[in-house]
């Protein structure tokens, strides 16, 4: 009891996390998202048409059809390997190799857990106003990182926390690293720069 607590998310956990942090603003005494895109605009609008059109057709709780082709899939063709449906996660083969060879990661999201997503995408921007304006921020990307559009959907987020009044911001685009920050090549140095805000965030909260 007492202690401060670092809310951190990545990718949709990253959605949940900022969502989270809204919901309950008095919560946390830090906030960190890593690679994650809640700067949808327009496409993520037909995106939720296109699910809501899957969901009447065939039902929530299966997989979309159309969703996992309009992103990963994509985002892994731009890949230069070729080498596996994954090579858009990280540089690093072996961590490539394991999210392949792992059956928990192999699954689709149904369209439910899609709409979902985008619903969350939308929610936690517009709710900024509820969270404390001196809560430290720190928002990370790559800039080969499709998911985040190359970091600039972090860079948007950052701006978004700084037009509301947040004074403690930081945002990170790591150069040549891809979606998986924490499990690519040169991981070591977005890890301890993370580690040295987490010092800070807690010396300043004890």
């Amino acid at each position: 009891p007492g202690l401060p607590i670092i809310l951190f998310g990545h990718s949709m956990g990253g959605l949940i996390a900022l969502n989270t942090a809204v919901s309950h603003p008095d919560a946390f005494d830090g906030l960190s998202i890593w690679n994650s895109n809640l700067n949808t605009g327009f496409m993520g609008r037909v995106a939720q048409v296109i699910l809501r059109i899957e969901k009447m057709l065939k039902g929530s709780d299966v997989p979309s059809g159309i969703l996992p082709k309009a992103t990963f899939r994509i985002w892994n063709t731009k890949m230069p390997e070729k080498r596996t449906s994954a090579d858009w996660l990280s540089h690093d083969k072996a961590a490539v190799d394991a999210y392949v060879e792992d059956p928990l990661c192999q699954f689709e999201a149904s369209v439910s857990l899609w709409q979902d997503v985008f619903d969350m995408s939308y929610r936690g921007p517009k709710l900024l106003a509820r969270l404390p304006r001196d809560m430290p921020i720190l928002l990370v990307s790559g800039d080969e990182d499709a998911a985040t559009n190359n970091g600039r959907e972090i860079r948007w987020l950052a701006q978004q926390f700084r037009s509301a009044g947040f004074t403690d911001v930081t945002d990170r685009i790591y150069p040549g690293m891809r979606h998986e920050t924490l499990n690519e090549i040169g991981w070591e140095v977005p890890a301890a720069d993370f580690a040295e805000w987490t010092r800070k965030v807690t010396e300043t909260k004890s």
